[in-house]
């Protein structure tokens, strides 16, 4: 009898706990305005684009190199 009550106050504490993380978690998402995301956005795609062709850039600098 004693477990069952310890083992019911258990789980009606990680139910709390669980409450509380999604309501953490959903005051955390929608911090950002759209423009702000939009804007974040971009900025790592310019960066992705930068850095692939700073790749190509240094595979033909080497690839000319040791043709000539």
């Amino acid at each position: 009898m004693n477990s069952n009550q310890d083992l019911k106050q258990v789980n009606e504490r990680l139910d709390q706990i669980e409450r509380k993380l999604d309501n953490l978690g959903g005051s955390q998402q929608n911090k950002r305005s759209p423009g702000v995301r939009f804007l974040i956005g971009f900025g790592i795609t310019i960066a992705v684009i930068f850095v692939l062709m700073l790749t190509l850039g240094v595979i033909q600098f080497v690839s000319n190199v040791s043709n000539g």
